[in-house]
């Protein structure tokens, strides 16, 4: 029965996709990283893109190997985090399917382990091209310059080992592009990043998707007011995501905890996540869990959710009126941010992240929207971030934010990105995305 299912797999039109993937029957779940729920959406938008396609997913394990089929998708759980030596069911499985040629790989630093894991994904790529697949991969992560992101790995900026290992993931990333038809990118300056190192003609732009089915998994907003013991009047400003330093969690929690009135409304501030999956077990990422709870335990405004189920996640953006984004650095697109437009809720961001409006999909929403720069804008300072919250919270203001919010979202469904997707595998070519504000 189990070969019969695979080879009803094993044709020309199908999909191979290796990357993280959520839980059976969830899209956001615990335990795996934030790839898994971008995977899901963007693979099930191609599905309602192309009705009949056929999708095989090789993914981690996650208790056991597991093989099964959901929602037409075939799962195949059969290698494990941080175990190079496990891409060799990557490898026997990709065979398998000899038939199919068009791949699409999901790659995130630290989405398949360690440091030696994630360096084995080079080598990897290049056996699966010899293996004769046409391969689309997806970058969530574009950097060059380690000491950005000093504190998140745990390597002081002064290090010199840093310039060596700035050059080491120069070459990863040439390595890595090198025998792939096709780059997607998230945001237009990684591109550009991108471009500088590898040259022009393979890589694409598409947006970070907005999920809009999200909906379906609704819950009572009345009982999480109640949990988080939030009050008709109250003023709430959201953090979602896991606790990391590059995100800026810390500096947000020690901005406010003494910031309790704002136009005449008491603020709450929650921080509706948990440690990083990817990140939990070292010890300088441990000590940074505990200066960020030590802040929280300090302010009377602030309080940590933990890990937020998927059932939960509607309600607290919900609940909440205003989405802060207090990156240190832009070295990603943002999953909190997504969420925040699935929601049609306000977002102001730090300007670390100031590239992110120079998308043409940014700008004609903001156009749209009568949103300024400023109005979305704040400096790591604690002086700037309050009044930029205060701005956001006043009343014209903020109505135009949700406009400029809902817009946005409108111009990123997973569903219609979808489209962006398939004619980058199905043509092999260059793709433009244009946004069409017109259905705004």
């Amino acid at each position: 029965m189990k070969n019969k299912i695979w080879e009803n797999y094993n044709n020309s039109n199908s999909l191979l996709v290796i990357a993280s993937y959520p839980k059976k029957r969830e899209t956001y779940s615990k335990g795996v990283c934030a790839v898994s729920s971008f995977t899901k959406n963007t693979i099930s938008g191609l599905q309602k893109e192309n009705p009949g396609k056929k999708i095989i997913v090789l993914t981690m394990i996650l208790k056991k190997p597991e093989v099964y089929e959901e929602d037409g998708i075939l799962v195949i759980r059969c290698f494990k985090r941080n175990n190079p030596l496990s891409y060799i069911e990557i490898l026997k499985n990709a065979n398998r399917f000899n038939k199919v040629k068009s791949t699409l790989i999901e790659f995130e630093f630290a989405s398949f382990g360690n440091t030696i894991a994630t360096g084995m994904i080079a080598p990897l790529t290049w056996l699966l091209f010899l293996l004769g697949k046409d391969i689309t991969m997806v970058i969530h992560q574009v950097l060059f310059d380690l000491k950005k992101i000093s504190g998140h790995i745990g390597i002081s900026a002064n290090n010199p080992k840093t310039m060596i290992l700035n050059l080491l993931l120069k070459l990863f990333y040439k390595a890595l592009t090198m025998p792939v038809k096709n780059i997607v990118v998230l945001e237009d300056e990684f591109k550009k990043r991108l471009e500088l190192l590898i040259g022009k003609g393979k890589i694409n732009v598409i947006p970070h998707g907005v999920d809009f089915n999200i909906e379906n998994n609704s819950a009572d907003t009345a009982r999480i007011n109640k949990k988080l013991g939030i009050k008709k009047n109250d003023f709430i400003i959201l953090y979602f995501g896991y606790l990391t330093w590059y995100k800026g969690v810390d500096f947000l929690i020690k901005a406010l905890k003494d910031k309790h009135t704002l136009n005449g409304k008491r603020i709450k501030l929650v921080v509706a996540g948990g440690p990083s999956f990817t990140q939990e077990k070292k010890a300088h990422y441990q000590k940074f869990l505990n200066k960020v709870n030590n802040e929280a335990k300090k302010s009377k405004n602030t309080i940590i959710t933990g890990f937020v189920d998927e059932k939960d996640i509607t309600p607290i953006f919900k609940a909440s009126d205003l989405v802060v984004l207090p990156y240190r650095t832009f070295m990603s697109s943002s999953g909190p941010l997504s969420l925040a437009l699935s929601h049609e809720k306000p977002f102001i961001i730090s300007r670390k992240l100031e590239l992110l409006l120079s998308s043409k999909d940014v700008r004609q929403s903001m156009d749209y929207a009568n949103i300024a720069r400023d109005d979305i804008l704040f400096d790591l300072n604690a002086k700037s971030l309050v009044l930029t919250i205060k701005n956001a919270s006043a009343t014209k203001t903020h109505q135009k934010m949700v406009k400029f919010s809902k817009a946005l979202g409108q111009e990123r469904s997973f569903l219609k990105l979808a489209k962006s997707y398939n004619e980058i595998i199905s043509k092999n070519m260059e793709y433009e995305f244009k946004p069409a504000l017109s259905s705004a």
